[in-house]
């Protein structure tokens, strides 16, 4: 059982170093036959002068060949070398370095597809994170090894069987000492790299922090925290646990490797090296039992074998380890997504009248076990050209119902209804078109302001005015007209030293303009106005009001939309049709604001509190503006 276990994994090793050249063959076969070619001649030029050339060269005296044909011999050699030396200088500094860009390209265009196309929930769980971590981080480097050690398996394997059927017709026992280099090597080469594999995977977490903290610390967007926090000496606490449990990983290992690797040089080059060399030696001096050119043959063939089949173990053994690495990108390549980005479907309507809620409840993973809801049992119906608010503390679901309607999760239980039709039928990607969105946590890229609002490439004037359209509705454009640039001007200096460094509230005014940019039927704006004043909120407010009557999108050419926004001002939610109340993942009340303060529950709470904390707010400042004699 334990040998067919070995036989399995070998198998399977192999299989995954197939599939990784597989890849490598689709995205550049000149390459992978050119690794081939180059691997083979290389090995040969080595058998060529370990044994053809030396025997040729000290045997001429013995069997009476003439100068000028030896001369000829050397000449011709000296030819072919230079003719192979230039095609392994050709490949070596003018074909692998535009030929490892593309793959470095390709390969992490696959890993990058790969990860835009699973779902969101991927991103949450830890398993799948740290095999895409893996994956990605040596995708790279396996695959360029992959390319060296596997030729060099088969080459260097040829090689060693004609320098050892050589030695072996000079010398049985020199040709059966020729084994222990490959023996050993095989056997103390497969422990290093089964060992160096598990310190590497041990180290996965610590490597994963160590780089996160190494990230964070040169981004723009942490440095105000750094200087007024004490997160810096949290963060460099972390780093140094991070670097010392790295250490003792490392200490754990190094006994077991070092004796391994001492073993490895003691079988492979010590015992037969002098073996070899004092067996030669007294069999041509002492028994006259070889000829001084055979001599010669050995002591130097000994050498080079050694080195044939230490690359051959070695390689062998690399190409086992390459095979557990690419393991890792197998699995994340083939993974199969429970909701795929690219997922088929049906076409989505033309006018979009409602979207409704039904029953809808959602567990994250994490909750199943403990049989927790972060939504339990919504129902409710969003209607064109009516805004909706929703309300609601923080952890209350709010959120999470935005991301079921994006579909980055699907109901545990439950269905959403596009127009009566559930929006799991849809194409994915065509349903996502119809969603404007602004996220709570947005991130702006370092492109132009035009492209961080239009999500794409501006190419054409259709575009530059809908995006400067986008500005204006939120309320950004005035801004925006001031930089340098204007709408042209670049965000972040991560690349550009001119770049604009934009306030809260102004980058988030550039975010919500996304949701303007195209004709989106529906509207999910999570906490839209959390970093606006009170006046550039209500001016926000007011326009997304204007996008969802029914006359003003009509001027436009465009259908009035859905609106549903997540608030925590409740003064701003008022502005709304219908207010929306969640507590514990529960929709508690719905109506409007008047019905809701009417009916005397838990929202008419909230703003009385909010409400009277805002008139606090304002006899405060009423108080200290007449103190300095001014009018309030």
């Amino acid at each position: 059982m334990k040998l067919y276990s070995k036989f399995r994994k070998t198998t399977d090793t192999v299989s995954e170093t197939i599939y990784l050249l597989k890849i490598l063959w689709k995205i550049d076969p000149a390459r992978v036959v050119l690794s081939f070619a180059v691997s083979f001649l290389g090995f040969g030029e080595w058998v060529f002068f370990t044994v053809i050339f030396m025997k040729y060269l000290f045997g001429a005296a013995e069997i009476q060949r003439s100068f000028e044909e030896t001369a000829v011999f050397i000449a011709i050699t000296m030819l072919v070398l230079f003719f192979t030396t230039g095609i392994q200088i050709w490949f070596s500094e003018r074909y692998i370095p535009v030929s490892n860009p593309r793959i470095y390209e390709k390969l992490n265009t696959m890993l990058f597809d790969k990860a835009a196309n699973v779902e969101i929930a991927c991103y949450e769980d830890a398993e799948f994170y740290d095999t895409y971590t893996k994956a990605s981080s040596e995708a790279y480097t396996r695959a360029l090894s992959v390319l060296t050690d596997t030729p060099a398996v088969f080459a260097s394997a040829l090689s060693s069987i004609y320098v050892v059927a050589a030695m072996y017709s000079i010398s049985w026992l020199a040709g059966i000492l020729c084994f222990m280099p490959m023996i050993s090597s095989f056997v103390f080469g497969k422990i290093i790299n089964r060992l160096e594999y598990e310190r590497t995977m041990e180290n996965i977490p610590q490597t994963r922090r160590i780089s996160y903290i190494n990230r964070v610390l040169y981004l723009q967007k942490y440095a105000k925290e750094f200087r007024m926090t004490g997160i810096y000496r949290v963060l460099e606490k972390t780093y140094e646990q991070a670097y010392q449990k790295m250490l003792l990983v490392y200490d754990k290992y190094a006994k077991r490797l070092f004796a391994a690797s001492m073993g490895r040089t003691l079988f492979a080059f010590t015992i037969v090296f002098e073996g070899t060399w004092m067996f030669a030696a007294f069999s041509a001096m002492v028994t006259k039992t070889i000829l001084i050119g055979d001599f010669v043959v050995v002591a130097n063939a000994i050498v080079s074998t050694t080195w044939m089949l230490i690359s051959f173990t070695d390689s062998l053994n690399l190409t086992y380890q390459n095979g557990l690495f690419a393991k890792n990108m197998k699995t994340f390549l083939n993974y199969k997504e429970t909701l795929p980005e690219d997922q088929a479907g049906l076409p989505v309507p033309d006018r979009i009248e409602t979207l409704e809620l039904k029953n809808v409840s959602f567990q994250y993973p994490g909750q199943k076990k403990e049989g927790l809801y972060a939504v339990k049992n919504v129902n409710c119906v969003f209607h064109a050209g009516k805004k909706t608010a929703l309300v609601g503390h923080n952890g209350s679901g709010k959120s999470t119902l935005i991301k079921l309607i994006m579909r980055f999760y699907d109901p545990t239980e439950g269905e959403i209804l596009l127009n009566g039709t559930d929006i799991r039928e849809f194409c994915l990607r065509s349903y996502r078109a119809l969603i404007g969105s602004t996220f709570q946590d947005f991130e702006l890229f370092s492109m132009s302001v035009l492209e961080n609002v239009m999500m794409e490439q501006i190419t054409t004037d259709k575009q530059r005015q809908r995006g400067m359209d986008a500005l204006l509705k939120s309320g950004a454009l005035e801004d925006i007209e001031k930089l340098p640039k204007g709408a042209d001007s670049v965000l972040t200096r991560e690349f550009d030293p001119e770049g604009v460094i934009l306030s809260g509230g102004q980058a988030q005014k550039v975010a919500v303009a996304r949701s303007f940019a195209k004709d989106r039927p529906i509207l999910l704006l999570d906490e839209p106005s959390s970093a606006l004043d009170p006046v550039a909120e209500y001016q926000m407010y007011e326009t997304i009001m204007e996008l969802c009557d029914e006359t003003y999108a009509g001027k436009l050419g465009e259908q009035a939309k859905i609106a549903v926004i997540i608030s925590h001002r409740l003064s701003s939610a008022a502005m709304a049709d219908r207010i929306c109340l969640m507590q514990h993942g529960e929709m508690t009340e719905q109506g409007t604001h008047q019905e809701l303060m009417e009916l005397g529950g838990s929202y008419a709470d909230m703003f009385l509190k909010q409400a009277e904390s805002y008139l606090q707010d304002i006899t405060l400042q009423a108080g200290n503006l007449q103190k300095e004699g001014r009018e309030p």
